[in-house]
């Protein structure tokens, strides 16, 4: 269980030095939404593949983050972590995250910040043993997340106010051990993982693997970038 107490840790720390509310109806969406809900200390509802909730006891069935089915004004809080595909498709979950907060409610949304994942030393982030050796794979995600120039402006034609924006590294995994490392880049933790061909997979592994002998100390919480943009419905 200590690798799910140090996950959940790094969670609270990062969401409380952005300023996040505890004990408040909040609304989740995204494709991290059960994960999320799952690392925090607040009940969990039921959960649909995009949308959780905190301290709300169910989901309408057939939810999603376009559409979740709760009346207007439910939430305290409503986050929404890469709930699109493209830019195009951020304006519905905003609409939708405006439209069940309460007035004064604070809305997040947030991004992977493609620019900050590819450009990464490997040095400073593990992660940059994919994307520096692997510029195809680099280019696909930078395309894949560029919704993140986006986030901000819809926010603002959604009628959230106070709009601010944050960088922040969120903890996506815990690993006890080099082999649950190399293990955690197999399964596709990194974006874009899965483009590579049997050998450069395997030229990944060993990388991370080196990356992960000592002196490493264990464990180690497992990051991505993402931009975060906070605001409050008027």
């Amino acid at each position: 269980m200590q690798p799910d107490r140090t996950l959940r840790n790094a969670w609270l720390a990062t969401l409380e030095s952005l300023g996040a509310p505890r004990g408040a109806d909040t609304l989740i969406l995204g494709p991290y939404a059960e994960f999320l809900a799952d690392r925090l200390p607040d009940p969990t509802g039921a959960t649909t593949p995009q949308v959780a909730t905190l301290r709300v006891a169910s989901v309408p069935e057939g939810a999603t983050a376009e559409a979740t089915g709760y009346p207007d004004g439910t939430f305290d809080v409503v986050v929404a972590l890469s709930a699109w595909d493209g830019p195009a498709g951020v304006e519905p979950v905003v609409q939708e995250a405006v439209r069940t907060i309460k007035p004064g409610g604070t809305v997040w949304i947030g991004e992977i910040d493609p620019k900050a994942l590819t450009g990464s030393m490997p040095a400073a982030r593990r992660y940059g043993l994919l994307y520096r050796f692997e510029p195809a794979v680099a280019a696909e995600v930078e395309w894949r997340f560029r919704a993140a120039d986006a986030i901000g402006i819809e926010a603002v034609r959604a009628g959230i106010r106070e709009v601010t924006e944050s960088k922040v590294d969120l903890p996506m995994a815990t690993i006890e051990s080099a082999a649950e490392g190399v293990e955690a880049v197999r399964s596709g933790i990194w974006p874009g993982t899965e483009m590579l061909d049997a050998d450069a997979l395997d030229r990944l592994l060993e990388r991370v693997d080196a990356s992960l002998q000592p002196p490493t100390r264990f464990p180690v919480v497992e990051t991505l970038p993402w931009l975060i943009v906070r605001g409050i419905r008027p």
